[in-house]
């Protein structure tokens, strides 16, 4: 099997689902907003692709404004795509095993380094947003009962979700989307979790970066 195609099973079967524009405008109501329906055209090309750990860090960081150089550090300084998870990712490692060219094959371990630097990632713009809600970036309109959301379902929630969509996929978010994760809120919620609130902001980022639409092209 292509290497890519292999890649695209594991991504699937573990549920992990283009580069992003400096600046996006908020998104209109997402729930006008219908997933296509009907038979969809096959592409000419039908050639996806991996991005590779050099392109993930480069979109991650462009969708959640982070330095790139800091998206994701091992041990707070070692670089997650640069070094230490670089091969799992595709990448090449001339100085240490003397590897020149990719291997040609993804690891087993892909996915889950794909999921590490994504939480690594969104973990940093949400502890950051809410350190300095005046300054943040991505969850500054959602409003908070202590450490919950005020209103799950509330509009500033869903604006979130279409942002996040926006600068991750380059596209409005479609209705079935927005209801998955209004719905993951709530369901964070009733789990009693400490702060459900900075659980939902960190998972509805995961689950958008590491959709198969993110990290494919």
């Amino acid at each position: 099997m292509h290497r890519n195609q292999l890649l695209f099973v594991t991504v699937l079967a573990l549920g992990i689902g283009p580069s992003c524009a400096d600046k996006v405008t908020a998104p209109p109501d997402p729930e006008l907003l219908e997933p296509p329906s009907g038979p969809v055209a096959r592409s000419a090309r039908g050639n996806l692709r991996f991005k590779g750990p050099e392109r993930i860090n480069q979109d991650f960081a462009a969708a959640l404004e982070l330095r790139p150089d800091a998206v994701c550090l091992e041990l707070g300084q070692y670089s997650c795509t640069g070094l230490v998870h670089n091969v799992a990712l595709g990448g090449v490692d001339p100085y240490g095993p003397g590897l020149y060219e990719s291997s040609g094959v993804t690891a087993s371990t892909t996915p889950l380094a794909v999921e590490r630097v994504a939480w690594a990632a969104c973990t940093q713009r949400v502890d950051t947003d809410l350190a300095t809600p005046a300054a943040s970036v991505i969850f500054r309109e959602v409003p908070l009962t202590g450490k919950k959301l005020a209103s799950p379902d509330g509009a500033e929630v869903r604006g979130v979700i279409g942002l996040l969509t926006q600068r991750v996929l380059l596209r409005n978010p479609y209705r079935n989307e927005v209801e998955r994760y209004v719905r993951l809120a709530k369901d964070i919620e009733s789990t009693g979790n400490a702060e459900p609130a900075r659980a939902w902001m960190q998972a509805v980022c995961f689950a958008i970066l590491t959709s198969t639409e993110s990290v494919f092209y």
